[in-house]
């Protein structure tokens, strides 16, 4: 990859080359909010932006995202 991965290895962020072509574009036009969508997924599961468990509720919160 040449591009910087924070601190993330290969394996970690690998998720991103098998994505399809009409995410990554609409992605990179700014139609696909990744961070949203990580921030709604992080909720779904019930986790705080550092991944820890929080509960639904509680994660729903952190996120601004409605349950």
């Amino acid at each position: 990859m040449t591009y910087t991965t924070n601190g993330l290895t290969l394996d970690e962020v690998g998720f991103i080359q098998i994505a399809g072509i009409k995410v990554l574009s609409a992605a990179a036009k700014g139609e696909l909010d990744l961070n949203r969508l990580a921030r709604e997924e992080l909720a779904s599961r019930g986790l705080d932006k550092e991944g820890h468990w929080v509960g639904f509720d509680r994660a729903s919160q952190i996120h601004n995202v409605k349950k």
